[in-house]
């Protein structure tokens, strides 16, 4: 008995390692994304469009803070159980399948993948751009227009300036601080972390893992979170505004 639990919890750890966790952007994998089309079709297509951007009758899913915060399911799973009208008996498998499919959705719009006749997403107003920027955006408190973001707009496309915008890529490794219980507090690259464990590697290249309880502490610095957390207060306004204000940046 005791081996089977210890084959089972291996077993679910080994699966839960593999999947994106709340720090890490969720990759779309293609064959999920071609089944979640299908699951998609057969139970959402009528509510929510063909694109995902909504009807009359649904919302659009394109620009759902839930949809664009959900992890393999840990989101969206959850809210078809409470939500009347929909298929609230989707299996674990299924509805993983309709995110790698949704996200694909979110990753085709914002980067539009029509070379034929690109949107012109430059339709923003500057000087309101630049006024969110460095007032209700709070965007001048990491970034700078004479320091990083210099020449940003002449770098970048403004289809691939709005994607980053939006969905900014990671350059380094996450950092953690793990306290142990009566410990020393230990500072590194977070290498991986769920409801068990932390893993990570600290200054000197060592590999650390600690067992997760109540009285371990683990912070993580993550620089993106706000980004992550404005996708909840942006309009469509603001974010064309700052599109437009980063593009002028040459």
């Amino acid at each position: 008995m005791r081996r089977l639990i210890f084959l089972v919890l291996g077993s679910f750890c080994q699966h839960a390692f593999g999947q994106a966790g709340p720090y890490v952007r969720q990759e779309v994998d293609p064959a999920a994304s071609d089944r979640g089309k299908r699951v998609y079709t057969q139970f959402c297509i009528n509510c929510h469009g063909a694109l995902a951007k909504g009807t009359e009758q649904g919302p659009d899913l394109i620009r759902s803070p839930l949809v664009l915060r959900d992890r393999l399911g840990n989101e969206i799973g959850p809210a078809l159980k409470k939500l009347a009208n929909h298929k609230t008996d989707l299996t674990n498998a299924q509805v993983a399948d309709l995110t790698h499919f949704l996200k694909d959705q979110i990753e085709a719009t914002a980067k539009n993948r029509n070379p034929v006749s690109p949107p012109n997403v430059l339709t923003g107003d500057l000087e309101a751009g630049r006024a969110y920027f460095n007032g209700a955006g709070k965007c001048n408190t990491c970034h700078s227009p004479s320091g990083d973001l210099a020449g940003v707009g002449r770098k970048y496309s403004p289809i691939d300036l709005q994607q980053r915008f939006l969905f900014p890529r990671r350059s380094k490794p996450l950092q953690v601080t793990v306290t142990p219980s009566g410990g020393q507090p230990v500072t590194g690259s977070l290498e991986r972390i769920d409801d068990f464990s932390v893993a990570l590697r600290d200054a000197t290249g060592e590999y650390r893992a600690f067992t997760r309880g109540p009285n371990v502490k683990v912070d993580i610095d993550d620089p993106l979170t706000v980004h992550n957390q404005m996708l909840d207060a942006y309009t469509d306004q603001d974010m064309h505004n700052v599109v437009r204000y980063l593009e002028s940046l040459k």
